[in-house]
């Protein structure tokens, strides 16, 4: 008996019906790049989020069909990012490297805490300064691009699952594959250091 649509693994599903090109490449989202806001960058800019859809397994980008990088019309993290199920697009916000912010919740801080940014409690703000670049980069990757993925990832395979989730469970189904995604990213960054350390020539 054939596999049906529910017993299918989605790597399988990906790999079957994602749009290549005639040598066979996986064809990739399109990426949208608009201005900033004043003030702001975007943490990941165009070529690096288009190196990350070509690095990713296929069964993340399958049925994406852009990645918008918008300016930030609000305060900082309202949203960071959005995904929209029935466009099957995500926006990602700008960002100043700087924030002025009201609070910080314990969950948000403690997410923070991992990259390392400088976090100075005032009086009337909390003042969170990034150190670089790179650091922002890789921050805004693995809590903002990765949990809109793993929205992308919930909706495109939602009819393989029997039952609805709540809008809570969406949010730790999109944490449970953003810590995915990091893992795998990791993995291919220690990967890649070994390899380079294996090739070099012994002293």
């Amino acid at each position: 008996m054939s596999r049906s649509y529910g017993t299918t693994k989605e790597s399988v599903l990906a790999g079957r019906r994602i749009k290549r090109s005639r040598t066979g490449e996986r064809i990739i989202p399109r990426v949208i790049s608009r201005r900033p806001r004043a003030g702001d960058i975007h943490p990941m800019g165009r070529s690096h989020v288009l190196r990350l859809l070509r690095q990713i397994p296929e069964k993340y980008t399958y049925g994406l069909a852009r990645v918008e990088l918008r300016a930030r019309a609000g305060e900082i993290g309202k949203p960071f990012g959005l995904y929209l199920p029935r466009d099957k697009a995500i926006l990602l916000y700008s960002l100043p490297t700087t924030w002025h912010l009201p609070s910080l919740s314990k969950g948000m801080l403690a997410g923070l805490r991992q990259y390392f940014p400088q976090i100075e409690q005032k009086k009337d703000e909390v003042v969170v300064r990034w150190p670089s670049e790179p650091i922002f980069m890789l921050w805004f990757f693995y809590e903002v691009v990765a949990h809109e993925l793993g929205h992308h990832y919930r909706n495109q395979y939602r009819s393989k699952r029997k039952k609805s989730l709540r809008a809570m469970d969406h949010e730790l189904v999109a944490d449970l594959h953003a810590r995915r995604l990091k893992e795998l990213s990791l993995a291919a960054v220690k990967k890649r250091m070994y390899e380079q350390h294996e090739s070099e020539p012994e002293k």
